[in-house]
């Protein structure tokens, strides 16, 4: 994979400027509206720029509210917030990935892919969308695909947790050696994650170590997971939780039997 050019760096004028039309596709309009209005005023002009402005204040409202369904686990309002976004811009990146975080949280891999991979490259520089492209191309069994777009929101972001949490992953389903998986979610862990990051680099840890019969520093990784549930956003809670408990149902009789 070929290194981002504008990581470490200030991205060039044009490419920012692109980012700002991706972002406010409405602003040119309404400065050569306003430009126009000044020579040459009309209410007709005026009309144009008020109608330009609420649309994208019921798209920037709409993608809020989406983000926030997200993390509340409400799918569906999220999906037609995310809709509603994308039909007002569909080259927004933003409004491509939250649709494609949705179609995950719903089982369809091959839809979210496709939504994030148009996403991030609308928005190559934003480690978030490599990072949930990832995890959608884990799930649909593309193991090497997985792992270059975790390495690459690492590169866009090397403190970011949750990157080594899917490399991690990445990595384990291309089986690569205990060590290196555990260095990973260790290396994660050190950078100090946001609660739903820790708790799923955690509950990953204890998963490890259990795989690996360390039984009793998994449960202690699991104990610490659990700690961090009641931080955590809604869906993440659920998610995580549910985790646990299976990654406990195995973890429990292991170590009776080497207790007994």
């Amino acid at each position: 994979m070929a290194p981002c050019t504008t990581v470490g760096r200030p991205a060039p004028l044009s490419h920012r400027l692109v980012r700002a039309l991706l972002i406010a596709p409405e602003s040119a309009l309404i400065a050569a509206l306003l430009i126009i209005n000044l020579f040459a005023p009309s209410i007709w002009i005026g009309a144009g720029m008020t109608l330009l402005i609420l649309i994208f204040l019921t798209r920037f409202a709409a993608l809020h509210l989406a983000s926030l369904a997200i993390r509340r686990a409400r799918w569906n309002a999220a999906d037609a917030l995310a809709t509603v976004a994308y039909v007002l811009h569909p080259r927004s990146p933003d409004a491509l990935a939250l649709r494609g975080i949705v179609a995950l949280t719903r089982d369809d891999a091959s839809s979210a892919v496709a939504l994030l991979r148009r996403a991030l490259d609308l928005a190559p520089d934003r480690a978030a969308f490599a990072l949930a492209l990832s995890s959608a191309l884990l799930e649909q069994g593309e193991v090497s695909a997985a792992e270059r777009a975790a390495r690459r929101a690492l590169e866009l972001e090397p403190a970011n947790a949750a990157g080594h949490l899917c490399l991690a992953q990445a990595l384990d389903a291309a089986g690569a050696s205990p060590e290196t998986i555990e260095q990973h979610l260790r290396e994660g862990l050190a950078h100090h994650p946001a609660p739903d990051a820790e708790a799923s680099l955690r509950c990953a840890l204890a998963q490890h170590l259990a795989r690996e019969g360390r039984l009793a520093e998994a449960a202690l990784a699991l104990s610490a997971a659990r700690a961090m549930l009641p931080r955590c956003s809604m869906a993440h809670r659920t998610a995580v939780g549910r985790h646990i408990a299976e990654i406990e149902a195995i973890v429990r009789p292991q170590r009776e039997d080497h207790a007994a």
